[in-house]
């Protein structure tokens, strides 16, 4: 997870906790307030805390690997063969990004 909140919040009528994986449709309506600061997120001192931008779908900086790190950042699984949409699909279906229409 890139952010942890600091208590539960509720967004449209569900809850979400400090150690739940938040849709990024209810990230977007949760304040900053309500996030623990970077430098407390992270307890195993790796410093992967912090709120961590999706890649560019297209040019610069939205090759495969940076949208695999970013997977990987939100804990979302993808096979080691994964192509760059395959990853992007995944994390869609993740809601760690909201879906290209």
């Amino acid at each position: 997870m890139s952010r942890r909140l600091i208590a539960y919040v509720h967004v449209d009528g569900v809850a979400y906790g400090p150690d739940d994986r938040i849709p990024a449709a209810a990230l977007r309506k949760i304040g900053d307030h309500a996030f623990a600061d970077a430098d407390d997120q992270d307890d195993s001192g790796d410093g992967s805390g912090g709120d961590v931008e999706a890649p560019p779908r297209s040019g610069r900086g939205s090759g495969v690997e940076a949208w695999r790190a970013f997977a990987e950042q939100h804990d979302v699984e993808v096979a080691a063969a994964a192509s760059r949409e395959d990853i992007i699909a995944a994390c869609e279906a993740a809601d760690v990004v909201e879906r290209e229409e």
